[in-house]
């Protein structure tokens, strides 16, 4: 089987991935708050870094993963513009040795390829797993940042950051992206006002809907069009309540003042 592409998401502030079918994305479901898992055998391995509690089956294990979580932390805070924030306790990040030991100390579903609660990573050794990283951390790192009610009031935002993030870790998932966007989004881009209001709800239908595409092109443009100290200043503006255009005006005043002029712009950039 070829590298299948993980574009994996999280509502709110728990969420589960499936594992798509080649050259399809991935589904998920809302979980439980609170994670009912079983953790590693007796025997596992944990590596501990400055943002990290990664456990693992092995030393060397343990230690790579923990890298890459490092990797991607260290991108998405610098992308998002995070410079200064500091999350409130390590996330903790457990490597289940398969799927099949993934399933059956999580109870999550066959087609389950990674799920996420509270602050935690739970994921399972395979050729998907940084892509899955790449796209989870950046919902933990959201949410925690925004405070769960907001992240989930935005999730165009939430998810579109996401997206855009795995794609800058994994070449499959960047590859896969760029031609969704070229084929299904530029010929026919979504309103705004339906990519920010009517989100899926069947997120097991991801892999045939451009919404993802297109939302995690949005978020990638406005973080390259306007810097990522700009798109900080954003999110926390949206943090504290502020209405989207308004944290528009106030932030990108040069450049866009509305949702509407950030529509304009992104549609120039995806149709020429």
């Amino acid at each position: 089987m070829k590298p299948p592409l993980l574009p994996v998401l999280l509502l709110a502030c728990c969420a589960c991935v499936d594992i798509p079918k080649e050259g399809a994305p991935a589904a998920v479901t809302a979980l439980p708050v609170e994670s009912p898992f079983q953790g590693l055998d007796p025997g596992h391995k944990t590596e501990e870094t400055a943002h990290f509690s990664v456990k693992a089956y092995s030393s060397p294990s343990a230690a790579r993963y923990a890298g890459l979580c490092e990797e991607n932390y260290t991108r998405i805070m610098q992308d998002l513009g995070l410079y200064s924030f500091v999350p409130a306790r390590p996330y903790n990040v457990v490597v289940y040795r398969d799927a099949a030991e993934y399933r059956a100390k999580t109870g999550q579903p066959d087609w389950s390829g990674g799920a996420a609660y509270g602050n935690a990573l739970l994921l399972f050794e395979g050729e998907a797993l940084g892509a899955t990283i790449g796209h989870e951390m950046t919902h933990l790192v959201f949410n925690e940042f925004m405070g769960l009610s907001q992240a989930a009031g935005l999730r165009w935002l939430n998810e579109g950051a996401a997206v855009y993030e795995e794609s800058r870790s994994n070449q499959a998932s960047a590859v896969f992206y760029g031609d969704r966007v070229r084929a299904a989004v530029a010929p026919n881009p979504i309103p705004f006002s339906q990519m920010t209001n009517l989100a899926p709800q069947s997120e097991s239908q991801r892999n045939v809907d451009r919404w993802y595409a297109q939302v995690g092109s949005v978020a990638g443009f406005m973080i390259r069009q306007g810097g990522s100290f700009s798109f900080s200043l954003f999110l926390s503006k949206l943090r504290d309540g502020a209405a989207v255009d308004k944290a528009l005006e106030d932030t990108y005043a040069g450049l866009w003042k509305k949702l509407s002029d950030v529509e304009k712009a992104w549609k120039l950039e995806v149709q020429r």
